[in-house]
């Protein structure tokens, strides 16, 4: 009994020794802020932990490289501290003011090799389907998430001095599971097998699948500014204002001559492709009416009809209505014999009708200004939409000389307008309209003196 009383009363002791020395002493196989302080006293402890903090060093192992991250003494060190923690196997350190930014620096000077972008999984067009192309891991370290990570592990006393690079590689920010939860490329699927038309006039486009794979992006969303890229397109083709013009003249001869620039329509690429980009959206969408502007009725590229034409070598003007009809025929009298003031030949149309006009301007010559009064005033556009200045108008004080073939030739002459009997003028007033084409043609002014100082075309003969 005695001895069984001993044993246990010095094992009470032992215990009790030990329980008091670890109260001043950390326990076997204690580290704080990675560093091993088993059986040291706090003071001890702490001469111990900050040398060896004086300098924490971190490894960031990759394949093919190692990055060393140094950040000087980050750990507030206090003898007091450890002796309250002293119980604990295991703990870290608060952090010194600034230490994290010292954190942020390391990382911020290290070099990390290049590597491999990851790649967004994507919707793609092949094999005359829409489908998803699986995204694609990279090898290139994300530094902010290592920054992140590394401030953490500090504050959670987590801290390792080794860590893995590839766990740090940016990952794809779209993945094949979010373009699936999407049902993207079924959507686009359905689209496709619509068959959807565009509609110009009377004419029907079809949407090729090549123009529909054309207007998605990656993520497979509806991009007005790729629509408009192939928009504009069809409206090189398509749009009339591009074409040339042609005509039969009253002598049988057909002429062909550029556009003046805005004859006929064309497509509005920017209404259009807002419109295109809406209606793909909207699931029973299956033709479209593309935007036009301009004359789409009355403006044809070959002229039968609504039509002035001017005979600068016979000093002729002729309208014909809107069944095709000759209406006027009449004597003109055009631009004074010089190339500065020609009659322009060339394809024009009329920009304006006014009535009692002021037709007002300088002298050729320089010798003062001239103001003409006149009832009728029709002024033309001519090509690359230059406004000449020259127009249609009446000049009945010139009413004797009508039908002298030579009157252009003389102060007779105009700056460049035609000069019509105004009975006459006043019937093509009636019949013209805005945007009415007006053909110019003849080599009379060929030998003129002087420099042309407007467009001018002799039309090809066809």
């Amino acid at each position: 009994m005695l001895r069984i009383v001993g044993i246990v009363a010095g094992a009470m002791v032992f215990f009790m020794l030990i329980y008091f020395y670890f109260g001043s002493h950390f326990y076997f196989g204690s580290t704080v802020a990675n560093v091993e302080v088993g059986g040291l006293s706090a003071a001890a402890a702490e001469k111990k932990i900050r040398e060896e903090t004086k300098q924490v060093e971190i490894q960031l192992k990759g394949e093919n490289q190692t990055v060393k991250l140094q950040v000087d003494s980050p750990y507030d060190v206090q003898e007091e501290y450890l002796k309250e923690n002293i119980r604990y196997g295991e703990f870290s350190l608060p952090l010194k003011k600034g230490a994290k930014e010292k954190v942020a620096e390391a990382v911020n000077r290290a070099s990390f090799l290049g590597g491999k972008e990851a790649k967004d999984a994507k919707i793609i067009y092949a094999n005359n389907e829409f489908k998803i192309e699986p995204e694609k891991s990279g090898t290139v370290v994300d530094s902010a998430r290592v920054l992140k990570e590394l401030c953490k592990d500090f504050e959670d006393g987590t801290l390792q001095t080794e860590y893995n690079l590839a766990d740090y590689y940016r990952e794809p920010e779209i993945t094949t599971k979010d373009l699936s939860q999407q049902k993207i490329s079924q959507n686009l699927e359905e689209v496709r097998k619509r068959e959807i038309k565009l509609k110009l006039n009377k004419k029907s486009i079809p949407l090729t699948e090549e123009m529909l794979a054309a207007s998605v992006d990656d993520q497979g969303n509806f991009v007005q500014e790729q629509i408009t890229e192939w928009v504009t397109d069809l409206e090189r083709e398509y749009s009339t204002i591009y074409k040339p013009v042609d005509f039969t003249n009253v002598h049988g001869q057909r002429l062909r001559y550029k556009n003046v620039g805005n004859y006929g329509w064309f497509i509005d690429i920017k209404a259009s492709a807002k419109k295109i980009t809406e209606k793909l959206k909207e699931p029973d969408t299956k033709t479209i009416q593309l935007v036009l502007k301009g004359d789409t009725k009355r403006q044809p590229l070959h002229v039968t009809k609504n039509y002035i034409e001017v005979d600068l070598d016979n000093q002729k003007m002729y309208c014909f209505d809107s069944k095709g009809k000759l209406v006027v025929e009449t004597d003109v009298i055009t631009g004074r014999y010089n190339k500065g003031t020609a009659t322009v030949p060339g394809f024009h149309t009329i920009m304006d009708k006014r009535r009692n006009v002021d037709l007002s301007g300088v002298l050729t010559n320089g010798d003062g200004t001239y103001n003409v009064p006149v009832d009728y005033w029709l002024p033309l556009l001519s090509y690359g939409q230059t406004i000449t200045e020259i127009g249609l108008h009446d000049t009945d004080h010139k009413l004797q000389y009508f039908g002298q073939p030579g009157a252009f030739q003389t102060d007779l002459g105009s700056y460049g307008c035609v000069n019509t009997p105004k009975v006459e003028v006043a019937k093509i007033y009636d019949y013209s309209y805005i945007g009415m084409p007006v053909f110019i043609y003849g080599h009379v002014y060929d030998d003129a003196p002087g420099e042309w100082d407007k467009p001018v075309e002799y039309g090809t003969e066809i």
